[in-house]
């Protein structure tokens, strides 16, 4: 449940009493001028509100009721700007902080008021409209009869600008807000003249005399002041944001351009692969020929011709620009593989051109008998083959 509520005038002595003085000066440790505000958060009477899961209502408060919320207000709760979509509060960022509470009679209805202390960096944003986040219980009849029977958990307050919010509660008003500054304004300067110069004397003669900082402190000293140093560390640390954020953006801008960088050298890879390929099939247009020329030049005869044409096709070159010099090789070596087949099946075979032997017979072929006759005469030899039968005189 989520009710709405805005800001009026306060005494600051009564917004001062809700704190009490030890709250303040712990406040004060880390906040030399805090800023406090007290905000209705509910009062007696109709209230418009949105339920999360329902939708905007109208319910109706009772004293009791009042009282139970302001009894649920515990000091340190966490005030946030604006709300979220549901009253979770992981992971938002608290702005404020509840630092006193108390219930007040207001117009003759009981109101629950709550002081708030408005941390420095969201001190000048116009938060003048609360908003409780609530889980409570409802009853009536029906829904135009609803009333809040119980609180049970206060989880955090919303403020926000009445702009562009509408309060919840008609009756809720601006309580007030005070600047709790350290009180120096009583403190007396004696010269070394004489006489006493207040703290505002003195600051009206150095602008009269126009005077800066510098001329009258050290630089030691002005950096010293918790509000300079604050203010330095803070310039120092939006640079150093800064720097984080432009190197965030170098870092980004650097992995695109290396995956640009990838992708135009993958393209041209592929580019280089597809010329290189029509390079070598270019390159294996010129086999035929060049086998034609070597075949000659090498006095191949018809069965090597035939062996090596039927191999052809196995033919690749890796350097297109030296097709001359890995075909002489490749060739080389089936002339070699063709010549260890021919040796297993009993062909003999007769080196010729490059491989030397008789020039003049230019192939391979049978064995020849060297008496001159016929290879296969001694298979017709009765005398050299014992299937042939020779009947007796």
């Amino acid at each position: 449940m989520r009710i709405r509520a805005q800001l009026h005038l306060m005494a600051e002595s009564d917004i001062l009493a809700m704190v009490g003085d030890d709250k303040l000066a712990q406040i004060k440790m880390t906040d030399k001028s805090p800023m406090l505000r007290a905000y209705v958060i509910g009062h007696e009477g109709e209230a418009r509100g949105r339920m999360i899961g329902v939708g905007n209502i109208v319910k109706k408060w009772f004293a009791d009721a009042v009282e139970k919320l302001t009894d649920k207000i515990k000091i340190g709760l966490q005030l946030f700007h604006g709300h979220a979509a549901t009253n979770d509060t992981a992971g938002r960022i608290p702005i404020g902080e509840v630092v006193g509470r108390r219930l007040v009679k207001i117009k003759d209805r009981l109101s629950s008021v709550v002081a708030c202390w408005i941390y420095p960096d969201y001190r000048h944003l116009p938060l003048d409209v609360a908003s409780i986040e609530a889980d409570i219980d409802l009853r009536g009849d029906n829904k135009d009869s609803l009333y809040v029977a119980d609180v049970n958990e206060i989880s955090g307050i919303a403020l926000g600008n009445s702009e562009v919010e509408t309060p919840g509660f008609p009756g809720a008003t601006l309580l007030g807000q005070l600047q709790a500054f350290a009180e120096k304004n009583n403190i007396k300067i004696t010269l070394f003249e004489g006489g006493d110069m207040t703290l505002a004397e003195l600051r009206k003669a150095v602008q009269e005399g126009k005077l800066k900082p510098t001329d009258i402190f050290e630089p030691e000293a002005i950096f010293a002041d918790s509000l300079v140093s604050e203010q330095v560390k803070e310039k120092i640390s939006n640079a150093r944001g800064y720097d984080i954020r432009k190197f965030d953006d170098l870092t980004q801008e650097k992995a695109s351009l290396a995956q640009k960088l990838k992708e135009v050298e993958t393209k041209l890879g592929e580019k280089d692969g597809e010329i290189k390929t029509l390079r070598v099939e270019a390159a294996k247009s010129k086999v035929g020929s060049l086998f034609d020329s070597q075949k000659t030049e090498r006095k191949l005869d018809e069965k090597q011709v035939k062996f090596i044409q039927n191999n052809l096709g196995k033919f690749a070159p890796e350097n297109p620009d030296a097709i001359d010099k890995e075909f002489g090789s490749w060739l080389d070596a089936q002339v070699d593989e063709y010549t260890k087949i021919a040796e297993v099946l009993g062909i003999e075979v007769k080196a010729g051109g490059d491989n030397g032997g008789d020039k003049g017979d230019g192939g391979t072929g049978p064995a020849k008998d060297k008496s001159g006759g016929s290879p296969d005469s001694k298979y017709l030899d009765p005398a050299q083959n014992p299937m042939i039968k020779v009947d007796a005189d």
